[in-house]
């Protein structure tokens, strides 16, 4: 078969898309020029190339909206890792088909980000910096006084369609007591584009119950079920009510796994609550892509585990995933979405994997990409999962 082609049949695949009425649902996908044209039991065209899913299930592809590949070491911070060869790493060899750079792009470097955007099989958009435009730095340089919000409007106008957001990473190790005032004139900016504003809540200062007044409908709050000193919950796991204000005015919570932010003992805690996440990321990078982190997958697999459905879980990577970042035709599966899919299994595992906090989880289930389908342009690829998750390499 060939991996690039201009119409593609999926076939036989068994649908997952909640907002779209398919459970699990066997349905034939027609693809012409990266655009999903049609839906039904069984396609049948000549001249189309087709990719039999028999068995397997099928998703609208799979979307990260919290990655790093370009943090860079800075002075007084831990170091980190070199950058991987590719964002390909963290996407389609993954079983993802978008991923976020997550608030490690800055004005300094925003042209280098574009190229590696235009060169990556992967969907790659970026959350811009809120610390000021030469991205993170040290302490010593977050000044909002330096930070000139024009310089934003003109870059991102200038490129549209690489930035979905901002970010601010708050945290004492981070932005110390400035993160309220980043936070504000972030928050200024993101309302001036019309595009939400993530922030990272972790090591106290600054307070996140402080923080979160700030945010509206469309913004996120990542690492929301971290194990850290001020949490986001009451020791039973009662979310604390400047939460439950914000969520129900339409703030999104996002899981942000990463090294040191995912606490299943709190997670389970504030679940018994009623307090699921909207989104599920990873905040995947060099560092823990060898654990604890592993894969998006591997992700979801935890929170399956722990309670929510598989399909709630794909629901969080792919329709509330688009609609965070505000990018029409990507996850969902229906007439006039792009041509993106993740294929997958769901294997029957015994495994124990970690949290960030050393705690082990036992899990019984594990989503297992096998492939992904991603349209970028008008042509439709195919990419074997290199690495699906922890229990098992594909293609290797």
């Amino acid at each position: 078969m060939k991996l690039v082609m201009k119409k593609l049949i999926l076939k036989n695949g068994v649908l997952i898309d909640k907002a779209n009425g398919f459970h699990k649902s066997q349905k034939d996908i027609y693809i012409e020029n990266g655009i999903i044209t049609e839906i039904k039991e069984n396609i049948n065209i000549s001249d189309a190339e087709v990719f039999d899913a028999k068995g397997m299930y099928v998703s609208a592809g799979m979307i990260d909206v919290h990655v790093h590949n370009r943090l860079k070491p800075q002075p007084g911070r831990k170091v980190e890792l070199p950058p991987l060869n590719s964002i390909d790493e963290l996407g389609v060899e993954r079983g993802a088909t978008t991923v976020v750079e997550c608030g490690s792009v800055c004005l300094q470097d925003f042209d280098e980000f574009i190229a590696e955007s235009d060169a990556a099989k992967t969907r790659y958009f970026g959350l811009m910096s809120g610390h000021g435009e030469e991205g993170f730095g040290t302490l010593g340089s977050q000044d909002v006084k330096k930070i000139n919000p024009e310089h934003y409007y003109d870059a991102i106008k200038k490129h549209p369609g690489y930035i979905v957001g901002m970010k601010v990473a708050n945290s004492n190790t981070i932005t110390n007591d400035k993160g309220y005032s980043l936070t504000k004139l972030a928050k200024e900016i993101s309302t001036n584009l019309d595009m939400p504003l993530m922030i990272h809540v972790g090591n106290f200062p600054p307070d996140p119950c402080g923080l979160i007044e700030f945010l509206e409908k469309g913004d996120i709050v990542t690492h929301t079920y971290h194990g850290k000193e001020i949490s986001l919950f009451k020791p039973d796991g009662t979310p604390k009510d400047c939460f439950v204000r914000a969520r129900e005015r339409g703030v999104l919570f996002d899981v942000g796994h990463g090294s040191a932010s995912f606490n299943w003992n709190v997670y389970d805690r504030a679940r018994r609550k009623g307090f699921l996440p909207d989104l599920i990321s990873t905040d995947i990078r060099a560092v823990n892509i060898h654990g604890p982190v592993w894969s998006l997958a591997t992700t979801m697999s935890k929170i399956m585990n722990l309670g929510m459905s598989l399909e709630d879980v794909i629901n969080c990577n792919t329709y509330n995933a688009a609609k965070a970042i505000k990018k029409e035709g990507l996850g969902e599966i229906k007439v006039g979405a792009f041509g993106d899919f993740t294929v997958f299994s769901v294997d029957d595992v015994d495994v124990e994997l970690p949290d960030c906090n050393f705690n082990m989880l036992h899990l019984t289930k594990m989503i297992n990409p096998i492939t992904t389908i991603v349209s970028k342009t008008e042509e439709t690829n195919i990419y074997p999962v290199m690495f699906g998750n922890p229990t098992k390499e594909n293609g290797k």
